[in-house]
């Protein structure tokens, strides 16, 4: 009998910590991307900001003012349209973790849950489509 419990035991813990480790590896390697995602992006804008300030030093001249003021709205839309992409790009890289997360999870489930949820789904789907 105790080797029975301790045999379940064991299996309980296989399966609760094999799925917490695959997460925690997807973890870190989510970090890592944003990491990298995020320093890619300080430096992109850092080499903005510097070009802005060149063009202020060249300013010598009302004439050389007003040029400056002309770049300023295609610099503000080239501003926009790098935050815009960004974020984007950081919108799919959580997109990314959430669907690993969900099919580690899809994994760990056992077979008959699985089996009940996708006959459950199954069931709902004329049900929805009925009601349209």
């Amino acid at each position: 009998m105790n080797e029975n419990l301790v045999e379940s035991l064991t299996t309980q813990a296989k399966s609760l910590y094999g799925p917490m480790g695959k997460i925690n590896a997807l973890m870190i390697a989510n970090v890592e991307k944003i990491a990298e995602f995020q320093l890619g992006a300080v430096k992109s804008y850092a080499e903005l900001a510097m070009k802005q300030v060149k063009q202020v030093s060249e300013v010598r001249d009302i004439e050389g003012l007003k040029d400056f003021g002309t770049t300023q709205s295609e610099m503000a839309s080239e501003l926009g349209e790098k935050v815009m992409e960004d974020m984007k790009a950081l919108g799919e890289i959580g997109m990314e973790f959430k669907a690993g997360v969900e099919e580690i999870i899809t994994e760990a489930r056992s077979p008959e849950e699985a089996k009940a949820d996708s006959e459950e789904t199954a069931k709902e789907a004329p049900k929805k489509t009925e009601k349209a």
